[in-house]
């Protein structure tokens, strides 16, 4: 049955840009709506000229209304869904409102980690291949917006796919998602202070399978695999396999033939290897011709604060990866670069750790960091599980704390394992900060290599 916008009355729950983006729609449509936010003040892009509730709802505010539309950031758990719940109106998101009226083949990406680079970079591959893709989620632009019927997606070409990116809080609230192909590309401890435990993220994460025609599958984690049955599978790993994407004298083989050397690849870190294959299992779900999907790989290039390396100053690399907000991030951050680092490895961690249990991180760091220099709220958690960490109370410090200690051949890494909201606005703002840290170390090393070459051409008294 085909579903009818205009036959619902419609809520949409928190304004950040998701809902702002839902009320959009929803209008465009011609549906009734209106909307609540939690906070008592917020911004809109846009004049959205609809009744705004702010903080509780008076009594009668779901009188009428069948389906309220709850934004990502917002927890099921909260006094206003607990309210339309008990009303008897249907509680949605924006990616279930998007499953009841998408047409498109679809692919999902989900994990705890690595899910916006494989995202882009799957985008990036089918692109190549000549289809019309854009991706979108908790990636690119809303999901809605991705639709025929929205005013913004009339005025590009039809789409031939769609990639999106889906966290646990986009999926906790599906429950028709149909998808071409999808994935699940890890799972580590992140976001219990939503979740409450690792069952249920575990189990917010498989929704992505329940519609599924192909699931793409890591073979080093058991947590990944659906679930709910899937008509087809395809696997990939380190590992040198017969059977799906794996890897044999530095080249990724699928189904034990030669496709592409790894030596190519643009993106740092074995964990790396991993995403790209996960996106070419992906490419192969959906039908797109293999060989140039792989070779579309390399010309990707990282997406910003992913193990990118930002300078190289005599010698030792410095590289961002402040998106790494939860262990499993960052444990992927280290193995990934331990095997392809001549040097030790200087990590820069800390901040809100959400929770979770930071002891995950110690067999890595026994295995592979020669210190820790940890700030922010958590960063005393670092010192119970790693003997060699230097507490500091600023990025700042942290930059010239590790610039002390590196040695050509190492590699300072920052990836935090935790969120930087204690500290700072964002990730984004975390990763400026260390790379401006950094550019000052730059500039004096490139100063005092100036001087001394003034000097030796008599250029200054000596």
């Amino acid at each position: 049955m085909t579903y009818n916008v205009r036959a619902h009355s419609y809520v949409v729950g928190g304004l950040g840009l998701t809902g702002q983006a839902c009320v959009r729609f929803l209008k465009q449509q011609g549906a009734k709506v209106k909307a609540f936010d939690t906070r008592d003040t917020f911004n809109v892009s846009a004049p959205l000229n609809i009744c705004v509730t702010t903080g509780s709802l008076p009594r009668d505010f779901f009188a009428g209304v069948d389906t309220l539309v709850l934004s990502p950031g917002l927890s099921l758990d909260i006094e206003q869904v607990i309210h339309a719940k008990a009303c008897g109106v249907e509680v949605i998101g924006d990616v279930e409102l998007f499953a009841r009226l998408n047409s498109t083949p679809t692919i999902g990406i989900t994990g705890s980690n690595g899910k916006t680079t494989v995202t882009l970079l799957t985008t990036h591959m089918l692109r190549a291949c000549g289809y019309e893709v854009c991706e979108a989620g908790n990636v690119g632009r809303p999901v809605l917006e991705t639709l025929p019927e929205s005013v913004s997606q009339r005025e590009t070409q039809p789409l031939d796919v769609i990639v999106l990116e889906l966290s646990s809080f986009q999926l906790e609230t599906t429950s028709s998602l149909k998808l071409n192909a999808a994935s699940i590309l890890n799972i580590s401890d992140d976001h219990l202070d939503r979740h409450g435990d690792m069952q249920h993220y575990t189990a917010a994460k498989q929704r992505i399978f329940s519609h599924c025609d192909t699931a793409v599958v890591w073979r080093g984690d058991y947590q990944v695999k659906p679930i709910s049955a899937c008509e087809n599978t395809i696997t990939y790993g380190l590992d040198a396999s017969d059977t799906g994407f794996g890897l044999r004298e530095g080249n990724i083989t699928f189904d034990g033939e030669a496709l592409l050397n790894s030596a190519d690849i643009r993106l740092a870190g074995m964990h790396n290897i991993l995403n790209v294959m996960a996106s070419l299992a992906l490419c192969q779900a959906f039908g797109a011709p293999l060989n140039k999907a792989a070779l579309a790989v390399t010309s990707f290039t990282s997406a910003p604060h992913r193990c990118v390396e930002i300078a190289n100053i005599n010698g030792v690399k410095w590289i961002d990866d402040s998106k790494a907000t939860n262990v499993g991030a960052t444990i992927a951050a280290i193995e990934g670069l331990a095997p392809i680092t001549k040097g030790k490895i200087i990590l820069i961690a800390g901040g809100d750790s959400k929770g979770a249990d930071l002891s995950a991180l110690k067999p890595a760091l026994v295995e592979s960091v020669s210190e820790v220099i940890a700030l922010g709220k958590d960063a005393e958690k670092f010192s119970a599980i790693f003997g060699n960490t230097t507490l500091v109370s600023s990025m700042e410090m942290a930059v010239s704390a590790a610039n002390l200690r590196a040695v050509s051949g190492d590699i300072v890494l920052l990836s935090p394992a935790c969120a930087s909201i204690d500290m700072f606005k964002n990730y984004m703002h975390r990763a400026q900060v260390f790379t401006d840290a950094v550019a000052h170390i730059t500039a004096s090393v490139k100063f005092a290599r100036d001087a001394g070459a003034t000097k030796e051409a008599g250029g200054l008294p000596s």
